[in-house]
């Protein structure tokens, strides 16, 4: 027997069909999120992680947990995102690093089109920095060094493939000289191993490294940017020296959810990052631990950026070698 909607019936599976997606945005969030920090406690990106979470947690109305899961540069971290169910309940703070130099270099099997983009966060800066007692001051000072030393000089670096390791790869191609990386996991035990001398110079996040900059407990060489960071304006950049020019090595950091998160997910989400970039108070915080607060935007406006992202970083990512 055939069945006929009439008017009214069908008026009905409209207005239930077209306000499902409205009701499921209404109560998301009902139960935790989970925030993925794909880098060790106490790493430069677990700090913004941790903030971010609280700030967020009261835009949803929801507790937002930190969930720590390092190694390979990020990409473990990823991955577990990567594989969650598409429900906004496992997200990322995702970074440069882990999805666009991490998965290139270390061939990871994914890509940042694995992922949605909801919001940028943060803009940072990469440092060469150094121990106090460190006879140099600044690059051009350190290349005379190196080349006296007539060896190659042992960079701490906070991981295998991470820009900041890149960006100490650029200042010493530019500069002339040779470098030995050695690989810390993560920022908290280079910074250590700096202060206490066991390696002299090395490249990391502005963000873990300024306040022991401020502090007297290392020495700042230089930025790895075309500009100076305004966190920390009397920082030069390396390209200031005469012997290094065009390094750079910028961070970022963003929000995301596995590929194909639903739109009123991806909405309800990004309003309340939007909230929380316009706080001043926010903004203030990241400022003075030397990260800039993004300014507020939408999901199709971050995936403009990242677009132009993997564009300026592939000529680097091509040479990029992995040992």
């Amino acid at each position: 027997m055939k069945r006929h909607l009439n008017r009214r019936s069908l008026l009905i599976a409209i207005t239930v069909t077209t306000a499902a997606p409205l009701a499921w945005a209404q109560a998301y969030p009902d139960k935790p999120i989970t925030l993925i920090v794909p880098y060790p406690a106490g790493a430069s990106v677990d700090r913004i992680g941790r903030t971010l979470a609280v700030e967020l947690g009261k835009r949803l109305h929801s507790s937002v947990v930190v969930e720590n899961v390092a190694g390979a540069s990020g990409t473990i971290g990823a991955k577990k995102v990567q594989r969650a169910p598409a429900d906004g309940y496992t997200l990322l703070l995702g970074s440069v690093n882990d999805l666009i130099v991490g998965p290139a270099a270390l061939k990871s099997g994914y890509s940042i089109r694995n992922f949605t983009p909801i919001a940028k966060l943060s803009t940072n800066s990469t440092v060469l920095v150094a121990h106090t007692g460190l006879a140099a001051s600044n690059v051009d000072e350190l290349t005379a060094m190196v080349a006296r030393a007539k060896e190659p000089l042992l960079l701490g670096a906070t991981g295998v493939a991470m820009i900041q390791t890149i960006g100490g790869t650029l200042v010493a191609d530019a500069a002339g000289f040779k470098v030995s990386p050695v690989v810390y996991k993560g920022g908290a035990p280079l910074l250590n191993d700096l202060m206490g001398g066991q390696v002299q110079v090395g490249t990391m996040a502005l963000t873990g490294a300024l306040p022991m900059i401020r502090a007297g407990k290392l020495k700042a060489l230089g930025i790895i940017s075309a500009r100076r960071d305004p966190t920390a304006p009397d920082i030069p950049t390396v390209n200031e020296s005469k012997t290094v020019k065009a390094a750079e090595a910028d961070l970022w950091t963003g929000l995301f959810g596995p590929a194909n998160l639903p739109s009123p997910v991806v909405a309800r989400l990004a309003a309340a990052m939007r909230e929380v970039l316009a706080d001043p108070t926010y903004q203030e915080g990241e400022f003075k631990a030397g990260s800039i607060a993004s300014e507020p935007g939408d999901p199709k406006a971050f995936q403009q950026y990242l677009q132009r992202e993997e564009l300026r970083l592939s000529p680097l990512l091509a040479n990029l070698k992995v040992e």
